[in-house]
């Protein structure tokens, strides 16, 4: 153990620790931030498993072709409803002036 705390070793797993951390927070306000501005406030409150079940992992189908990203998805699904809704309020946002 004290070959461990005066070595190296010790800083590497700090570092580690501390860029885990600082992922894990930002992973959070992500989230926390795409549930109000894109899904709403009935989502806000949701916790993402819920998310994950209702939202995200429904069957569809990914199309590339000609510089074209093309997500098929059945037309009567729930979801789909949410998807263009959501959609909507992403294009919405506007971009912050920086400088």
């Amino acid at each position: 153990m004290r070959r461990f705390l005066l070595s190296d070793h010790l800083l590497e797993y700090l570092l580690f620790n501390t860029f885990w951390w600082w992922f894990m927070i930002l992973a959070m306000n992500l989230n926390s931030a795409m549930k109000r501005l894109g899904l709403g406030m009935y989502w806000a409150s949701r916790r993402m498993k819920a998310i994950r079940f209702s939202f995200i992992n429904i069957p569809g189908r990914i199309v590339e072709r000609s510089r074209e990203l093309i997500i098929r998805l059945v037309k009567d699904h729930p979801a789909f409803a949410l998807f263009l809704e959501a959609r909507s309020r992403t294009m919405a946002l506007v971009p912050a002036a920086s400088g």
